[in-house]
């Protein structure tokens, strides 16, 4: 608990100083504006605008929290310095005529019109040109011309102690009239330090309309999303029918292409042995082309050879024509140019 109070007494120090309201400034002032871009990247629907308003409401987060730490401005009582606040009479507020201002200290009234030559023990002196608190010095004795004074007024020795005490109360009552003239620029600086918050809060109630409006958007947004849901759910369930059909389809698909796979592949089999066998054919037929070269020669030799046998027998049978004629016939010989008409002459 002790810890916890150190951090927070720590905290509010910082935020108090001028550092800490700086660093309050940019971070509420840039927060703001990583929020207004983030709601402008989802109303033009532009990717990264989820992570832009998680880290801008994340920073305006942290100074909200931030804020409670910070503490409240202190009030015076006024009222307490100057009585006359308490007063709503317009008699009771003093009235500065002759442009004086107040000087606390010295021996002498001088300046102003409404106290021009009156003494003054205190050192109460009206000026122009504005107020002014200088403290006097503390009375030390009684003043010759206190006791003069005394003495020509028939006043007591006790009169005259109860006087100087009266001055000396007046003498410190400037001392703290002239700490007013610090406390007047503390209140200076409260009063720029109020102004600052005054404008942070106008741009926080600029950047919270933003944010409303963008808010209204993503609202209907959202409207029109949920009103469109049931069509979206029916067409996702059509479409999730359409994939169901179109997968059994492919399915089928595959199947035929496989089979057809098969009948090609047994095709291309069946080519390869016909390719194998027209091969083997052509082998053939250039083979039977130079054996027919080779059959052909040869067959016109055996044909010479016929033609020089046939001139054998018949020059063969010619010569056994001849001797067999002449014995069985008995007649003449045969004439040396006739010749017996052989049985090939035909040809």
């Amino acid at each position: 608990m002790v810890k916890i109070k150190k951090y927070a007494n720590g905290i509010e120090r910082f935020l108090h100083g001028p550092n800490g309201q700086r660093f309050f400034n940019f971070a509420y002032s840039i927060g703001a504006a990583i929020v207004i871009w983030g709601a402008l990247f989802k109303i033009l629907h532009l990717p990264g605008g989820n992570t832009l308003l998680c880290i801008g409401m994340g920073t305006e987060i942290a100074m909200f929290i931030l804020t409670a730490f910070d503490r409240p401005p202190k009030e015076y009582e006024w009222e307490q310095v100057f009585p006359v606040l308490d007063s709503h009479s317009a008699e009771d507020r003093p009235s500065f005529n002759g442009g004086g201002g107040v000087v606390v200290g010295g021996s002498q009234a001088q300046g102003g019109s409404a106290a021009q030559g009156v003494p003054s023990a205190c050192g109460y002196q009206p000026q122009a040109g504005g107020v002014a608190y200088a403290p006097a010095p503390a009375a030390q004795g009684v003043p010759a011309t206190m006791i003069s004074a005394a003495e020509a007024y028939g006043l007591t020795e006790e009169d005259t102690e109860s006087l100087r005490d009266s001055i000396d109360k007046m003498a410190a009552a400037s001392e703290q009239l002239a700490g007013m003239a610090e406390l007047t620029g503390a209140t200076q600086k409260y009063l720029e330090q109020i102004a600052g918050i005054a404008e942070q809060m106008n741009r926080l109630q600029e950047t919270t309309k933003s944010l409303n409006e963008v808010s209204e958007v993503l609202l209907k947004s959202y409207e029109a999303i949920t009103s469109n849901s049931e069509t979206i759910t029916r067409s996702s369930t059509g479409y999730v029918d359409q994939m169901e059909g179109l997968n059994r389809n492919i399915a089928g698909l595959n199947t035929i292409y496989e089979i057809q796979l098969k009948s090609v592949s047994s095709q291309l089999d069946s080519i390869d042995r016909v390719n194998r066998g027209l091969k083997d054919i052509r082998d053939m037929y250039d083979k039977a082309a130079s054996e027919s070269s080779h059959y052909c020669e040869e067959t016109e030799k055996m044909a010479r050879y016929m033609k020089q046998l046939n001139q054998v027998y018949e020059k063969m049978i010619t010569a056994m024509t001849i001797n067999m004629a002449n014995p069985m016939m008995g007649g003449a010989p045969m004439a040396a140019n006739e010749r017996p008409e052989s049985p090939f002459a035909k040809d």
